[in-house]
């Protein structure tokens, strides 16, 4: 009767337990059986097991080597845990496997307890964790941006492969996980570090640009990005720090500033007015030259239409000829057989040359125009024209004088040619018109000195 009392305790224990549990003697009959394991293996193979079964009947294909292996273990005195996925059909289950060896009062073997626990949902969480965290760290280490995670006391918490290696490379040093980020800084970019951090602690997303040198001597600017970063409760727990390198753009963004300013030291310095417009005749910029002709300061010019450097009434056509221009732009003369007027803030009207060529700056069209101020020479070339006019004025008029005693001259040689005999006369009268020829040349000349 205590027997049966004692049988029937161990059987309500046994059934009791949450995990499936079966004892199996050294040649793989079942000793004992719970009711989990009953229920699990029915499961699977659409039958109970009963005590006296070979157990080997209610093992699948796919674990039978592993089942050999760990109930061989057990027999030889040696526990065995494993995690395995046991399908069949469309059931697909993760078990936790157990295999120890069972020994009576007397340490002989008296078989082996499997105990076969659920953890279906428990692995799952757990292969989706493992999943996502995989799949975050092949993001992170498919950015080619440096990127870690620090907490609120400086230690890496995660970073991507790109951050360890520029780490490795440009401080000389091997990165870790639970490291002191402070001992990984650019000596130059310390202050800029603690000032971003602790805005970023504080919950702002801040950046900056920082100019450091690696310890190859090498200059490397980087655009530092910090963000905040919560738990599911929103609470701040540290810091992603986000590391571009920006050398190569900076690079071209000084070379771009070195050039602009070498461009405008150029134009500032020519010895001739130059204003650049855009495509919408916008004045952009303008030499001290053009200052100097025009009697503008540079900031009453810029941004400016052309035309306040233009008389009101060539507005209309100065129009059409700026479309034209604007449609077909190419280097180009203004004032070849013609002048174009100007005008300055005084009111005063110049004549000019202006030679016109366009360039582009990030596909924004622009149009040169190189002043030359020609009233001067035109107002010379003005007053020879007219002297030239008046030189042929007087040589027409005098040719007629001159042609009379030239005339004179001619025939008193011819008579005196004709006439041997020496005759006063004669000489005379030659003296006299040639003294009239000479009277009329000097007039000529003095006339032609009046009107220089």
């Amino acid at each position: 009767m205590k027997n049966n009392l004692s049988i029937d305790i161990l059987s309500a224990t046994i059934n009791s337990v949450a995990e499936s549990f079966v004892l199996i003697a050294p040649d793989h009959k079942v000793l004992i059986c719970n009711t989990s394991m009953v229920k699990t293996l029915e499961i699977f193979f659409g039958k109970e097991i009963h005590i006296g079964d070979d157990y080997r009947d209610f093992v699948l294909e796919p674990l039978k080597d592993i089942y050999f292996s760990a109930f061989e273990n057990a027999i030889q005195g040696e526990s065995t845990t494993i995690q395995k996925e046991t399908s069949t059909g469309e059931i697909h289950l993760w078990f936790e496997y157990k295999a120890n060896p069972v020994y009576d009062d007397a340490k002989k073997l008296i078989g082996v307890a499997i105990y076969a626990k659920n953890i279906d949902e428990q692995k799952k969480a757990e292969l989706a964790i493992e999943y996502l965290k995989t799949t975050y760290e092949s993001l992170l280490n498919n950015i080619s941006d440096s990127i870690c995670l620090l907490d609120s006391n400086f230690k890496l918490i995660q970073f991507n492969t790109h951050f360890k290696k520029s780490i490795l490379r440009n401080i000389g040093k091997e990165i870790n996980l639970g490291d002191d980020f402070r001992e990984f800084l650019f000596p130059q970019e310390t202050d800029a570090f603690y000032t971003q951090f602790n805005s970023a602690i504080s919950g702002k997303t801040v950046e900056d640009e920082i100019c450091v040198h690696n310890i190859h001597g090498e200059t490397i600017w980087i655009l530092s990005k910090m963000y905040p970063v919560h738990d599911k409760n929103q609470t701040i727990i540290g810091v992603c720090l986000v590391a571009i390198n920006i050398s190569a753009k900076k690079k071209m963004e000084l070379s771009l500033i070195e050039n602009e300013q070498r461009f405008r030291k150029i134009i500032e310095t020519a010895p001739v007015p130059i204003v650049i417009v855009n495509k919408s005749m916008k004045i952009q910029l303008v030499n001290p030259e053009t200052e100097k002709i025009f009697n503008y300061e540079s900031k009453e010019l810029l941004g400016q239409d052309i035309n306040i450097l233009i008389p009101p009434r060539f507005h209309a056509n100065h129009a059409q000829y700026q479309q034209q221009y604007i449609q077909a732009p190419k280097m180009y003369r203004m004032g070849i057989g013609r002048f174009t007027p100007a005008i300055t803030k005084d009111g005063i009207e110049k004549i000019v040359e202006v030679s016109l060529n366009s360039f582009k700056v990030n596909d924004e069209t622009f149009i040169l125009a190189i002043i030359q101020d020609v009233t001067k020479r035109i107002e010379h070339e003005n007053k020879l024209e007219n002297q030239v006019e008046t030189l042929e004025k007087i040589a027409w008029q005098q040719s007629h004088e001159m042609r009379k005693p030239v005339a004179n001259i001619l025939g008193l040689v011819q008579l005196i040619e004709y006439d041997k005999a020496y005759n006063p006369l004669l000489i005379n009268q030659l003296h006299q018109t040639t003294k009239e020829l000479d009277d009329v040349i000097h007039k000529i000349v003095n006339l032609t000195h009046l009107n220089r």
